[in-house]
């Protein structure tokens, strides 16, 4: 049953809310203003509005980033099942909102109050498409589950800015007052609000977890970076820093200089107007002309990024010095999917034919000096290039070992090398369970499932047994933000993770080897990482994708 109340907080003024299933909803909270789509966020207080208009309205989702119309439904056919939505608006300006999910009180926990932890969600999309609104991202369900089990917490989940708006950078914007890593900016001044307001909700500000998925992972291990604590737990799922790497200056400047020529913005201008004339330019125009080869991602800037930690650098002893954050950040969860690398599928479709043998090509000339590691790596992943051979590899089989590859080096293996670094408590998860619905990945645990499964958004299209596994894995989340260990905690010398479907079953699997099969995982990966290091391993993936024609 749904229902609208007016909820009071003691700073935000009288809030007009919604009510269902035990959680009270407010949508579309202002955050952060922007003074046009290139500014700094800046914090946004509702003091002046609620004096002006009495009422705060958060029952309807705000603006979200500008992003492709059809990006809702693109990840929806990733999890290969939809979900029923509206049509997204969208802003430059006026999308910095979040939503918060408060549990209502029971009886007992009015008599006997403490603050609420509190998780903030930070979606992924490759820092190019998401909203706080899509409905694979509700968090009505998980914080009604938290309730049912009796530790409720609190959950937020924040737009920022994406593509251009966020992430485009050059000289001539910085000389111009642009700062760099708009996007990862959005997401500190979120986190900023929500530490100054959430008390009034009945949250914690000393219990904060952050949840980012692919590059929201991304952005929260970016954020280890500060030396100012942002928040105290940090959940990773299916991306960390090691997946995308932030961009050189040079490759930031080279991205601008193809979106202003492809504007039709002389960058021989002054750095004022060229910004005024990229700020001139409609969103769907900007949306549209930005093309494959004009990478808008987090930059090496020296200031919010202030250094690109490779394998390497994670597992030396002075990683304190190089990420802050694993000081102020008292414990983390991180974890895979077992065919994380089928997200790259949406890149590398149109390269499809002969890709074995494009594949052995880039990678001969970024490992030219170790020939017998890629004579490996083609084995080991039944990569076989040549086509006039009776074992050579079709191009769908050579795909998908090509996106296991990847799987390996991106997503496990990075995941392990920061948990086994981690200098306080760290919890390994390895999500397993089978895509049920129909699709060319269907049986594959694929990119975005853990989401599909955490936030019960998806549990009346699951089997009974895939519900369970869903809700374990929720649950595990929930103790988690709650400060309660889920399970174990991974060790470097001994390993460990929760293991969620094949090859473990039941509801309470934990696993204590070293071996990666006992996961369900390969050991390939660490073999070959210990003839060149994974540091090379990762940067022939880097060339393979840089080169489309190789």
């Amino acid at each position: 049953m749904t229902k609208t109340n007016d909820f009071r907080h003691a700073t935000l003024g009288v809030i007009k809310v919604i009510e269902e299933d035990g959680v009270i909803v407010f949508r579309g909270l202002k955050y952060a203003t922007l003074n046009h789509g290139f500014a700094e966020p800046e914090l946004y207080g509702y003091g002046q509005q609620a004096a002006e208009d009495g009422v705060v309205d958060a029952t309807r989702s705000g603006p979200s980033a500008v992003s492709p119309p059809v990006a809702c439904d693109l990840e929806l056919s990733l999890i290969q099942k939809s979900l029923a939505h509206g049509k997204f608006e969208t802003s430059v300006t006026d999308c910095l909102n979040l939503n918060l999910y408060l549990p209502t009180p029971t009886q007992q926990s009015q008599s006997e109050f403490r603050p609420l932890p509190v998780f903030v969600f930070i979606h992924g999309g490759g820092f190019m498409l998401g909203s706080n609104a899509w409905p694979q991202y509700d968090l009505t369900r998980i914080v009604s589950l938290s309730k049912q089990l009796q530790k409720p917490v609190i959950g937020v989940q924040v737009n920022y800015r994406l593509g251009a708006y966020g992430f485009l950078d050059s000289s001539s914007l910085r000389e111009a007052g642009v700062k760099a890593n708009r996007g990862l900016r959005d997401q500190r001044t979120a986190l900023l609000w929500i530490r100054q307001n959430i008390a009034g909700f009945g949250g914690d500000p000393e219990q904060v977890t952050v949840i980012g998925e692919s590059a929201g992972g991304v952005s929260c291990t970016l954020h280890l970076l500060s030396k100012e604590p942002l928040f105290k737990q940090l959940v990773a799922m299916s991306g960390n820093s090691l997946l995308m790497k932030p961009l050189p200056l040079p490759v930031a400047e080279g991205t601008y200089s193809q979106l202003a020529s492809a504007l039709n913005i002389a960058t021989t201008k002054s750095p004022s107007d060229q910004l005024n004339a990229l700020l001139a330019v409609d969103p769907d125009t900007v949306l549209a002309s930005v093309g494959p080869s004009m990478p808008l991602l987090p930059v090496l800037d020296g200031d919010v990024v202030t250094s690109s930690v490779d394998f390497a650098q994670w597992t030396a002893p002075n990683i304190a010095a190089q990420v802050p954050g694993t000081q102020w950040c008292r414990r983390l969860m991180l974890g895979d999917c077992q065919f994380d690398g089928s997200i790259f599928i949406l890149a590398l479709q149109s390269r499809k034919t002969d890709i074995a043998a494009s594949f052995a090509r880039s990678l001969t000339t970024d490992l030219k000096d170790s020939p017998d590691v890629v004579e490996a790596i083609l084995a080991s992943y039944n990569i076989n290039p040549r086509s006039n051979s009776p074992t050579s590899t079709s191009d769908d089989e050579a795909m998908n070992n090509i996106l296991r590859f990847m799987t390996d080096v991106r997503f496990y293996a990075s995941t392990l090398t920061i948990a086994r670094a981690w200098p306080q408590s760290a919890f390994v998860y390895h999500f397993n369970e089978p895509n049920p619905w129909d699709g060319p990945y269907r049986g594959e645990s694929t990119h975005i499932l853990d989401v599909a499964f955490l936030f019960q958004n998806f549990n009346d299209y699951l089997s009974p047994e895939q519900q369970t596994s869903a809700q374990r894995f929720a649950s595990d989340v929930i103790a988690f933000v709650h400060g309660d260990d889920p399970y174990q905690k991974h060790s470097a010398d001994t390993g460990g993770a929760r293991v969620y479907g094949p090859p473990c079953t039941g509801e309470d699997v934990y696993v204590q080897s070293l071996d990666p099969r006992a996961y369900g995982r390969r050991d390939t990966v660490w073999k070959l990482a210990a003839r060149v290091g994974m540091d090379r391993l990762a940067a022939a993936l880097d060339g393979f994708m840089a080169r489309p024609g190789s």
